[in-house]
C-alpha cells in the first residue's frame, strides 16, 4: 500500500525517508502547499503520516477521512494533550508523541506497506 508523508519538518521528513529507504518501503512526499486532503485523495488507499502540529491539519484530516480508504498516523508534541484528543475525534487512526513516532517508525512503515511493500529487514 502507498505511504504518503505529509510532514513539513525537514528533520522528520529525512528520518522517515531514511527509514523507508532502509526497509525498501516506497514513500511519497506530499507536495508542499498541497492540502493534505487533496494529496490523500490522489493517494487513494494507503497510509498518511502527518504532523498534527501543523495549522489547519485537523480540518484536512476530516476531509481526507470522509473520502475514505486511508489510514492516518499522526504525531505531535507530548504535551499537546488537547490536540491529541481533538486529533482522535477528527479521525486520526493512531496519535503518537514525536518520541513514540520515531521509536516505532520502522514498525509503522512495515505495517503501512503491507505484505507487498518493502522486503528488507
Amino acid at each position: 500500500m502507498p505511504v504518503l508523508v505529509a510532514v513539513r519538518d525537514l528533520v522528520f521528513r529525512s528520518k522517515i525517508h531514511a527509514a523507508a529507504e532502509r526497509l525498501g518501503v516506497p514513500v511519497r512526499l506530499a507536495p508542499r502547499f498541497t492540502p493534505l486532503s487533496e494529496a490523500a485523495r490522489d493517494l487513494g488507499e494507503g497510509t498518511v503520516l502527518a504532523d498534527l502540529s501543523e495549522p489547519g491539519v485537523l480540518a484536512e484530516v476530516r476531509a481526507a477521512k470522509a473520502a475514505g480508504g486511508i489510514r492516518i498516523v499522526g504525531f505531535l508534541g507530548h504535551l499537546e494533550t488537547d490536540l491529541a484528543r481533538a486529533a482522535s475525534e477528527a479521525g486520526v487512526d493512531e496519535v503518537l508523541s514525536r518520541g513514540q513516532f520515531v521509536q516505532r517508525l520502522e514498525q509503522i512503515l512495515r505495517s503501512a506497506a503491507g505484505p507487498e511493500g518493502g522486503g528488507r529487514a
